[in-house]
């Protein structure tokens, strides 16, 4: 049975919240659609490599989504020859038919466990798209030599001043790795920011549990279906089809990246917190010392350095939940690469 027009999104929408798994032949190797939003090919040789793109998190950034639904589509049309293994993961396929960010809870933040302490679909749905990503990598465990990489695709809220960048997941003995850096600039990142503590995200949860490398891509703004120029894409899809084809990762110099370390995370602790900026502020805008960035009537946060920036401002979340992180540039010089 093969995917209808090889359009694994319109599958995954038609059939949010289930659907029967099967197997299919496309003209480079085999596929398994294992459920709703989970699709898995394999070529037709081994390959050491065994790459996760998931994209619909959140279920309204659409313009991931239908990237690497073209790139699906060119696979299973021959266009492109698959030559490593590729689980591809729709995260949200609710969410993405309503338009919305998420239903009951933010699935980007329920990772590594955390579905466990919620109900809701957004908790059984984080649970499934754990056990994919463990069941893809667990294939090929025993084999050595073997390359896990997770690049977790998402657009932002609001526009940035840095319109592609990564969250480069928390690294204990903090040593990065050159090689995934230099893939990232080679496919039009902007900037890193390096997260400063372990977290719940799925990016996360793929290098600290299975040892991938793994990164939150954001890739612009948010935009409807259809209304995405997927052509500002470009550079990511160019390295993305040379790794799928020739499992090569593209480089370029990681001189052109610019890089952020978290401060701080802002945190929503009360009904009455704000932030003192504009709802079109600029994800990486920099402020002055001693500007007041948010205020409660619990407490006041204030800038600590000229030159410290915000990424990911919202309040419009429970208290409790980040409501952005404060951030500084760091000299690329003073990171320890391998």
């Amino acid at each position: 049975m093969p995917i209808l027009n090889n359009d694994f999104l319109a599958l995954t929408l038609a059939n949010q919240d289930s659907i029967a798994p099967f197997r299919f032949s496309f003209p480079s190797g085999v596929g398994f659609v294992e459920d709703t939003g989970v699709l898995r090919l394999e070529p037709k040789q081994p390959s050491v490599i065994s790459l996760v793109l998931s994209v619909g998190v959140h279920g309204n950034e659409t313009g991931p989504i239908e990237l690497v639904n073209q790139l699906v589509t060119g696979i299973l049309e021959g266009k492109v020859s698959l030559n490593i293994r590729l689980l591809v993961l729709i995260g949200n396929p609710v969410a993405a038919n309503l338009a919305k960010r998420f239903c009951d809870v933010n699935l980007n933040r329920l990772f590594r466990g955390a579905w466990q302490e919620y109900d809701g679909f957004e908790a059984k749905r984080a649970q499934r798209l754990e056990q994919a990503v463990c069941d893809f990598y667990s294939l090929t465990e025993n084999k050595t030599d073997q390359i896990k990489l997770h690049y977790d695709l998402h657009t932002a809220i609001r526009g940035s001043v840095h319109e592609k960048f990564v969250v480069y997941p928390y690294v204990e003995n903090s040593i990065y790795n050159k090689e995934q850096l230099a893939f990232l600039a080679a496919s039009g990142i902007d900037a890193v920011l390096l997260s400063h503590q372990p977290t719940t995200t799925f990016s996360y949860y793929s290098y600290a549990v299975h040892n991938a490398h793994a990164f939150t891509v954001e890739l612009g703004k948010v935009y409807p279906f259809g209304e995405n120029d997927l052509s500002r894409f470009a550079d990511l899809e160019a390295s993305l089809t040379l790794l799928l084809e020739k499992g090569v990762l593209a480089q370029s110099s990681v001189s052109s990246l610019h890089v952020f370390r978290v401060l701080d995370s802002l945190v929503k602790d009360d009904d009455s917190y704000e932030l003192s900026i504009a709802s079109d502020v600029k994800n990486f805008t920099q402020f002055e010392a001693d500007y007041r960035m948010a205020r409660s009537d619990k407490s006041d946060y204030y800038i600590k350095q000229t030159g410290d920036a915000i990424v990911f401002p919202n309040t419009n979340l429970p208290v409790g939940q980040r409501a952005g992180l404060m951030v500084r540039p760091i000299a690329l010089e003073d990171l320890q690469l391998n």
